[in-house]
């Protein structure tokens, strides 16, 4: 997640305090502006089909970032598809990390494997491939430091961004055994704990499905959480059309948009005959 607004205000970033108080303050602007929205099937953001496949083309074969040596270029990229093929088990760490944020994962990991089917669960006893660090200032230095140390700093610019810049209150990585094959082997979610309430489910709602392989974010997508506007707090309706989309064994990781195209637009007018309504 981006919040481009916090761009314009940098005064309260580089304490704790100040920037739980700007993370307040921006939602509070949000919820006023008609934003942080939990409805699931808006009534006023209806969507077609053919939307529905644009949209899906939009996220899941394209990337809101290109790497240009150690830069990180805000540029829309064309990428393929990608997902998971083996079991994702996850793990909470972190001083910031609340009971509160382990239910919400809990809840939102059994939604999420019942929409895309993947054997999906939290793992205290073996090693996760998907790490969820929730983390406060001195926590996210130390983390980056480590990371400057071992030289994987240059390999991750986002992290960079996201432990020193205001305007990235989350953000998700994946990695992948063969980046060609789209399989994503590995991922990791990255909260700042100074985020509250709404804000904070947000976070987690949103890095959550990224890392499953819906890891763009535009601004003409709608109704959904991949859209930097911040109109939708949480997993909408059609946020999991994408997933269950994304997941059909009709479609391979690696495939680029051309050969996706018709096969998407089959399984939407299988999900939704009528164009429009719940999920079958």
């Amino acid at each position: 997640m981006r919040a481009a607004w916090l761009l314009s205000l940098p005064l309260l970033a580089g304490c704790a305090g100040g920037d739980a108080a700007l993370y307040r303050d921006y939602a509070a602007l949000l919820a006023a502006d008609g934003g942080l929205r939990e409805e699931t099937a808006p009534a006023d953001a209806p969507y077609s089909n053919a939307d529905l496949a644009t949209n899906f083309e939009r996220i899941a074969l394209n990337r809101e970032y290109r790497r240009e040596g150690a830069t990180l270029l805000q540029e829309r990229t064309a990428t393929r598809l990608s997902r998971w093929d083996e079991p994702v088990r996850w793990r909470i760490v972190g001083q910031g990390a609340t009971a509160e944020d382990r239910s919400e994962y809990r809840a939102l990991s059994s939604r999420l494997a019942a929409i895309t089917g993947l054997d999906l669960g939290e793992t205290r006893a073996e090693e996760p491939n998907l790490s969820i660090l929730i983390l406060g200032p001195e926590e996210r230095r130390v983390f980056l430091s480590a990371l400057e140390a071992d030289g994987a700093s240059a390999r991750m610019p986002l992290v960079a961004r996201w432990v020193q810049d205001v305007a990235y209150p989350c953000i998700g990585q994946v990695g992948y055994g063969d980046a060609a094959s789209g399989r994503i082997t590995g991922a990791m979610i990255f909260i700042k704990a100074e985020l509250q309430g709404l804000l904070r489910r947000s976070c987690i709602h949103e890095e959550f499905a990224q890392t499953l392989g819906l890891m763009n974010d535009d601004d003409d997508v709608r109704p959904s959480i991949f859209n930097d506007d911040q109109e939708f707090a949480l997993l909408t309706e059609h946020d999991e059309y994408l997933l269950r989309i994304l997941y059909d064994e009709r479609l391979r990781p690696g495939m680029e948009a051309a050969e996706a195209a018709p096969i998407v637009t089959a399984i939407i007018d299988e999900m939704r005959p009528e164009g429009r309504g719940g999920l079958r």
